[in-house]
């Protein structure tokens, strides 16, 4: 059988999850492996992998930094492959699969397969995005579930499938959401904040980011500048001492996909 490795960026678990629903589905067609881009082994594993599915959430109706750093990094691991690309959003992105498809395209890949899998917000500091945990989200992740299969088929079938391969789907995606985005994108990347009177100074968000934006300075947490926007730490402080989009900490917080869903 085929390597298929499946290459991912999640913030708060969404993603993962994903990817694990669908290297599950896949592995009795498959010899299948998932791997966090911002892991030391995952450019080896891209480089041995012979079918490649690269997931990530969708920011702007674009992928996140990470990964359109992982790709262009690794471009000579890419270039000749089969690639499947897996975008989970919580709206609608237009054309946030394709808008990595193109990229990979010009790379000298060959995208085969691609979609967009809801899933729950995570943006736990703006109020007008509600935050909904545990048996809440289930009947969500059902959809997601359901969708996943009929995708997985379509892989092992080798039905091709590009969601949001379009001039319509890409003008939504690029006049709704990613022209602004990108545009103001670097100064997003400096907008987390922390409430000192909450902070303790613990470290989770120090050991918990992906990217290491994070730092302890006379016993409190310090963003260095350069955030993925990925809202772990928001979610993830024991005293709710950070903020990112919002202008102050999270009432409730995104938990993630409940463990008893991710057996």
């Amino acid at each position: 059988m085929q390597k298929l490795g499946a290459f991912y960026f999640s913030g708060t678990g969404n993603t993962k999850y994903v990817v694990e629903r669908l290297c599950e589905l896949l592995k009795n067609d498959f010899v299948v492996s998932a791997h966090d881009v911002c892991s030391p082994d995952s450019v080896e594993e891209l480089r041995r992998s012979e079918i490649v599915v690269i997931a990530f959430p969708v920011y702007g109706s674009a992928p996140p930094l990470p990964i359109r750093e992982f790709v262009f990094s690794n471009a000579q691991y890419l270039k000749g492959k089969r690639i499947i690309v897996v975008a989970t959003q919580y709206m609608f992105s237009g054309d946030g699969a394709a808008s990595l498809g193109r990229v990979l395209k010009k790379l000298g890949a060959c995208v085969t397969h691609a979609e967009h899998f809801r899933m729950p917000n995570n943006i736990s500091d703006c109020k007008i995005f509600s935050i909904k945990n545990g048996e809440e989200i289930c009947g969500m992740l059902e959809k997601t579930n359901r969708k996943l299969e009929k995708f997985a088929r379509k892989i092992c079938d080798g039905t091709e499938f590009r969601r949001g391969f379009n001039s319509f789907s890409r003008a939504v995606g690029y006049c709704s959401q990613r022209a602004l985005f990108r545009k103001h994108e670097n100064e997003k990347r400096s907008l987390l904040k922390v409430d000192e009177s909450a902070c303790t100074g613990c470290g989770a968000c120090v050991r918990a980011c992906p990217v290491k934006n994070m730092s302890l300075s006379g016993g409190k947490a310090v963003p260095l500048g350069h955030c993925a926007l990925c809202y772990r730490c928001v979610n993830l402080c024991p005293n709710k001492a950070l903020a990112l989009f919002g202008k102050a900490p999270p009432e409730i917080q995104y938990k993630g996909v409940p463990k008893q869903t991710l057996k």
